[in-house]
């Protein structure tokens, strides 16, 4: 059965979140709610108000971009992402969720790194510490490869 869940994939250098992904159950609220500001907590009601409140909802924080106050997602892609953010991470499962960062893992490394131990170029381009790189922002293409 499919459970809200919080996934922060640790930096294999410092243990910091690679990432933040967050399920959030039709209906309810974000895991740390208490702590969001009243501006957040208006952003997010106001996200879910526009979409049906009653759906799934994905936060998402990678590292150089994210999704905001989040997005509806249907069960199937609740169940991809749920399946792929299982302990322990692997880079495998996890870029099978489908995020552009992969959530802030290195393949080849099949590691997890925060953005300071990504070397995150202007254009979004990063290496990880073993030098490997790809593009972290959905946004821009590399021009510095």
């Amino acid at each position: 059965m499919l459970q809200a869940f919080v996934a922060e994939p640790p930096c294999a250098v410092c243990g910091r979140p690679a990432a933040h992904v967050e399920l959030v159950a039709p209906g309810a609220r974000p895991a740390d709610w208490q702590r969001w500001s009243p501006q957040q907590r208006d952003a997010y009601n106001a996200a879910r108000q526009r979409h049906d409140d009653q759906q799934w909802w994905l936060l998402f924080s990678g590292i150089v971009a994210g999704n905001g106050s989040g997005r509806p997602v249907d069960l199937a892609e609740a169940k991809r992402i749920a399946d792929a953010f299982t302990q322990p991470y692997r880079y495998a499962a996890v870029t099978s969720a489908g995020f552009y960062d992969d959530a802030g893992f290195c393949g080849e490394c099949d590691a997890p790194y925060c953005y300071h131990h990504w070397a995150v170029s202007r254009t979004g381009y990063g290496r990880c510490p073993r030098s490997h790189g790809k593009s972290l922002d959905p946004h821009w293409w590399p021009d510095d490869l």
